[in-house]
């Protein structure tokens, strides 16, 4: 979110298994044996990382909510090789009894590595739930105000899923002008490795709008919340008449121009 892309906490990189098979996040059964699957990808190709400390929490499923270590922030340590190399990515694996209050869950995967040229790309986060189209899709999330002052929060609503990655004989050289454009983002964009602006252009909030006949309300839709307030956020999701398939809905909270974090729905229709 800080370099301005379009994000989903639908994330591919984090898995949740029982017994080897997957499971969605989204479904998880109380007080139950369950084992997260990290896959851990390297942006370097000429540093490898040896003992790589990888840490895993869970949240309520939300935005802002209050971590909880697992195995008591115990971290799995990994060998993770160079950008392109057999040992990347690297799969981090913790075992995780779910708590015994039924209910959503948001996963939490940190990598503990300090000696990093971009530390801000080293948490993934797993917050995800479905629902069926029943005229319409409802949801509720938790909203907390993790903050030391009073906040006014607004929405931001987008369709953005990972998409394929082009082939690497598409990709193009940067030109002359590519670069002289990069040259003057403003300097929060300008992190270690930096964005090719194709890239940039491939995950572009505003190509992920909401399609013809999609209608999301949330209530209460600028919520005000005191320092530590938690709320319940609900949301409807109006599918177009006749919709067949997946269609993830990411919403994004933001104070200010700060993003706080989001969570990503999922509306089936059959």
């Amino acid at each position: 979110m800080s370099l301005g892309l379009a994000v989903t906490w639908d994330n591919p990189d984090i898995e949740l298994r029982r017994g080897d098979v997957l499971v969605s996040s989204s479904e998880i059964l109380p007080d139950t044996d369950y084992e997260i699957v990290a896959r851990i990808w390297n942006g370097s190709t000429d540093a490898p990382i040896v003992n790589l400390p990888v840490y895993f929490s869970y949240l309520e499923f939300g935005i802002g909510t209050i971590a909880h270590k697992i195995d008591g922030g115990k971290p799995t340590y990994v060998d993770l090789g160079v950008k392109g190399g057999p040992d990347c990515p690297a799969f981090a694996q913790k075992a995780w009894r779910t708590p015994s209050v039924p209910g959503h869950y948001c996963l939490q995967v940190f990598l503990g590595w300090l000696d990093d040229a971009n530390p801000l790309n080293n948490l993934g986060q797993e917050n995800l739930t479905i629902a069926g189209t029943h005229s319409p899709a409802q949801f509720t999330f938790m909203l907390r105000n993790n903050g030391d002052e009073r906040r006014g929060f607004r929405f931001d609503v987008d369709t953005y899923r990972p998409p394929e990655q082009p082939p690497c004989g598409e990709v193009k050289r940067p030109t002359q002008r590519d670069m002289s454009a990069r040259a003057v983002q403003p300097a929060a964009y300008r992190l270690m490795p930096e964005l090719d602006l194709q890239v940039r252009a491939r995950h572009d909030r505003q190509a992920f709008q909401l399609g013809e006949g999609w209608h999301v309300a949330i209530d209460p839709a600028e919520p005000i919340l005191d320092s530590g307030e938690l709320r319940t956020i609900r949301v409807a999701v109006t599918a177009p008449t006749g919709f067949v398939g997946k269609q993830p809905i990411n919403i994004r909270a933001v104070h200010g121009d700060v993003p706080a974090g989001g969570v990503t729905l999922v509306v089936v229709g059959n």
